[in-house]
């Protein structure tokens, strides 16, 4: 069973969807559904496109039944989630996230659900990228092949699988917004420049339970002002402080330039240093042997 995250009636429920080719929207929207109510569907049926919509039409849906991404109606409090009658409508996947987590509008997960909606219904050349990411494209869409490919077989799988990993993304969102109320207390994150290299630096252990959750939102807030580096705490060791290069830094810093005192562990790929301190201010002189 999933842990409900609202508290829907408990009644079984079944699924339609449309057979043929399956794809990561209906995917995603009937996992979505699963995580919502805190357990899978008896049963998910894969029937024929027309078929849906004449038993929609008919009014022949049973009140524990969603029909999704078929049926050519939009009707939420019917349980009717098709977006094919209409082509200003979002995608299945994002009509039901919408409707069923509305708290979790404008996070990036929302966002991710928007990127799957745009790519459903305009197809993958409406990216902006489309053109010059190709490989990372055909690199994530092979997972998707083998998940989707399952899905036409053996669909519960599938759900069982998808709604177990969007379940933990849904607590990381509630665990990246309250790093957020806590990195935005004044003094805990400052701003520093080192021989003209940006530094965020942390000036507290953060919580254990948003450690996670402040990783989430690391890049924002390392966009917003510039960093190049990161001056960080250990997770489970509040005594090991880390150094790691962010994107920004990747061209100006490289920590295999340079030695701390007590090194725990550094990588040769020269992006991350993790050491335990002689005092305040050797993270600086780390960081200045290490510009390129």
């Amino acid at each position: 069973m999933l842990p409900k995250v609202n508290n829907p009636a408990t009644m079984p429920y079944t699924v339609i969807t449309h057979s043929g080719k399956a794809h990561i929207d209906e995917v995603l929207a009937i996992a979505a559904l699963a995580v919502h109510r805190g357990e899978f569907p008896s049963e998910i049926q894969r029937m024929n496109s027309n078929e849906a919509a004449e038993f929609v039409a008919a009014g022949n849906v049973p009140p524990n039944c969603w029909v999704i991404d078929c049926g050519l109606k939009y009707n939420p409090d019917h349980r009717l989630f098709d977006h094919h009658q209409d082509r200003e409508l979002p995608s299945a996947a994002l009509m039901i996230f919408d409707h069923l987590f509305p708290e979790l509008k404008g996070t990036d997960l929302h966002g991710y659900f928007k990127l799957v909606s745009k790519v459903d219904t305009q197809g993958a050349r409406s990216l902006a990228d489309s053109v010059i990411v190709g490989e990372s494209r055909d690199y994530w869409s092979f997972s998707q092949q083998l998940l989707v490919r399952i899905f036409e077989e053996d669909p519960l799988s599938i759900i069982n699988l998808v709604s177990r990993g969007l379940s933990e993304k849904i607590v990381f969102e509630g665990a990246k917004k309250a790093a957020s109320e806590w990195a935005e207390f004044p003094g805990r994150l400052v701003e520093e420049e080192i021989e003209g290299i940006k530094a965020l630096a942390y000036t507290e252990h953060p919580p254990i339970e948003i450690f996670d959750g402040l990783h989430g939102i690391d890049r924002n807030i390392i966009e917003e002002c510039g960093a190049a580096v990161v001056y960080g705490y250990d997770k489970n060791d509040a005594s090991i402080r880390t150094l790691y290069r962010t994107d920004i830094g990747h061209e100006l810093l490289d920590f295999t330039r340079s030695e701390a005192e007590h090194t725990v562990f550094s990588h040769q790929g020269g992006f991350l240093l993790r050491f335990r301190p002689t005092d305040r201010n050797e993270w600086r002189k780390i960081v200045s042997e290490s510009i390129l």
